[in-house]
């Protein structure tokens, strides 16, 4: 699957890069998580397509977070995805 970052390059989906800045943002939140679970919902339902962007990952990401319960995390990474 190819991904449409928001500087409009293209570049291959990565799970162990999305995983790694899901645990950076719930780093200091106290909640527990499994990215790698979160991660493979994730795949789950964009399985079948080629290409996606950032920010469709985005919103999906705060989907499965906020179902999780884990406001803390979901709030960390908002904040660091509008930093970029």
């Amino acid at each position: 699957m190819t991904v449409v970052k928001r500087s409009g390059n293209h570049e291959e989906y990565s799970s162990k890069k999305l995983a790694n800045s899901i645990r950076a943002a719930n780093q200091d939140s106290g909640e527990p998580l499994k990215a790698t679970f979160l991660v493979s919902e994730l795949e789950q339902i964009l399985s079948g397509k080629e290409l996606i962007t950032t920010q469709q990952i985005d919103i999906i990401i705060y989907g499965l977070l906020y179902s999780k319960g884990l406001v803390k995390t979901l709030e960390q990474y908002i904040s660091y995805d509008k930093l970029l």
